[in-house]
């Protein structure tokens, strides 16, 4: 018995996607059939267009056909699994509500709710087979006018499924919260005393315009005046003081060293170091490179 059920569970899961297939197919059937209604009234179509057009009209039919069978099937196979039983029937009240004042009052001003009736294209939010409600939107419109089935689309998974209208219900409304009204405190009143004069300072707006106006002067001249280059005096002091002590110093220790740049008393005598004297002080000249001068002095040094 377990094992039958079992079977009978596993097909019944089977059938359920055959028929998601199906009305998947029929989905981008309906889809495409919209689009090439609507590029045939724009271009006005021709012979092919039509025909494409009628035969997407045949392939919806036979999705519709197919679809009817594996209902039916489905319909059969769980009619196969073991029936619940019946809930028991429940006890009546103690008292009834219609004869009492306040509550028949209420019963009657309450009125039946009205079915929702969605069109193509509406967003609404749709049960998933997880029992959770998520966004979607109507692709198609099946069965009667009393019990309609939906085909919809749902927008953040991009899945489709044809529910009841049990499983379809509109967007729930967002109110919008009411701005809190801040109350205003009361000032506490200010102790009053006979002996104490209180009030606010007062302040003459000429003298305060005149006084801006005399800082906004001062200012600019600041400004506009280049500092001074003259030393302070007491800088001028220092340097003198500095220069009297190195002259003390120097008259006190005197030159015993000779210099290094000493002018010799004999004939043909340089002037300190190799290559010192009377060139080093010439100021050497940007040039070109004369090679002919060269060659002429190489030939009157070597001649033939």
């Amino acid at each position: 018995m377990a094992d039958q059920l079992k079977q009978t569970k596993n097909a019944i899961n089977a059938k359920k996607h055959e028929i998601a297939k199906e009305e998947a197919s029929r989905a981008d059937w309906a889809e495409q059939l919209v689009q090439m209604d609507a590029l045939l009234k724009d271009t006005g179509g021709s012979d092919e267009m039509k025909a494409m057009r009628a035969e997407m009209v045949d392939s919806i039919a036979a999705h519709d056909a197919t679809l009817d069978k594996l209902r039916s099937e489905l319909a059969a196979l769980e009619a196969q699994l073991p029936q619940a039983p019946a809930p028991a029937e429940p006890t009546g009240p103690k008292f009834d509500p219609e004869k009492h004042p306040v509550l028949r009052k209420a019963l009657e001003k309450q009125e039946p709710e009205k079915p929702v009736s969605f069109g193509i294209g509406d967003v609404c939010e749709a049960q998933w087979t997880d029992r959770s409600w998520y966004k979607a939107k109507i692709q198609s419109i099946l069965g009667s006018v009393s019990a309609p089935k939906y085909l919809v689309r749902f927008i953040e998974y991009d899945e489709t499924m044809t529910v009841d209208r049990s499983a379809v219900r509109p967007l729930p409304t967002k109110r919008k919260r009411e701005p809190e009204t801040v109350s205003n405190p009361t000032p506490a009143a200010a102790a009053t005393s006979s002996y104490v004069i209180s009030g606010p300072a007062t302040t003459n707006p000429a003298a305060m315009a005149a006084k801006n106006t005399k800082n906004a002067a001062s200012t600019d001249d600041a400004a506009d005046r280049k500092p001074s280059r003259v030393p302070t005096k007491g800088t001028l002091k220092k340097r003198a003081s500095a220069w009297a002590d190195f002259q003390s110093k120097v008259s006190k220790k005197g030159v015993t060293k000779e210099s290094m740049f000493r002018t010799g008393t004999e004939a043909g005598s340089r002037v300190g170091f190799l290559g010192s004297g009377k060139g080093m002080t010439e100021t050497h000249k940007r040039q070109r490179y004369n090679k002919k001068a060269d060659t002429d002095l190489a030939d009157d040094d070597y001649p033939a």
